[in-house]
């Protein structure tokens, strides 16, 4: 008679994780109280003298706040989607991944004020130097992700602007070479 209440009880921690699951809290990002989420707007990508630069722009006032993850060397399942995890192919060596964040393009369950971000979801530029390749990876709950691929490392600055709101993102065109150590070297042990 012990098996039918250890199915009950299993059965029983089944349905509540399943409800748990379903009717726990979403997390997200939110803009400051009384601000829209940030949409974003437009995305340009320029040769500049020692650079190129990748724009984010978005509408409205508020800035999201950027993080970078990278670079790193580019491999199959370097750069995942979100949210469903599937590899997400990026052209270039290099890879680096910028979130941002209260911020979406076509997220329209974030119901936006204003329209969706429209333009391409993809990026291949032929006038950069290093950068080759920009994709579009995640826009779910308030998280707006990028993949930026380039030719060789470097080491990318990273600034949010306002007027208008946008995250730029400045990618050296050669890598930065290994500066010199100074000082004798410590052994311990």
């Amino acid at each position: 008679m012990a098996r039918p209440t250890v199915r009950r009880r299993a059965l029983a921690a089944a349905a509540l994780l399943v409800v748990g699951v379903s009717i726990g809290p979403a997390v997200s990002a939110s803009a400051p109280a009384g601000e829209a989420v940030p949409v974003l707007s437009e995305v340009r990508i320029a040769r500049h003298a020692t650079f190129d630069r990748v724009v984010f722009e978005f509408t409205g006032d508020v800035v999201p706040e950027a993080t970078i993850d990278g670079p790193q060397a580019n491999a199959p399942d370097a750069v995942l989607a979100d949210p469903s995890g599937f590899p997400v192919i990026v052209d270039g060596a290099q890879v680096l991944t910028v979130s941002m964040s209260p911020a979406i393009a076509t997220y329209a369950a974030s119901m936006p004020p204003g329209p969706l971000y429209s333009g391409p979801n993809t990026f291949s530029p032929t006038e950069t130097a290093n950068v080759v390749h920009v994709v579009l990876t995640g826009d779910f709950e308030s998280v707006l992700t990028w993949a930026i691929g380039f030719r060789v490392t470097a080491v990318p600055q990273v600034s949010e602007l306002t007027g208008p709101s946008r995250v730029v993102v400045d990618i050296p065109h050669t890598a930065v070479p290994a500066q010199p150590a100074t000082g004798a070297p410590t052994f311990t042990g």
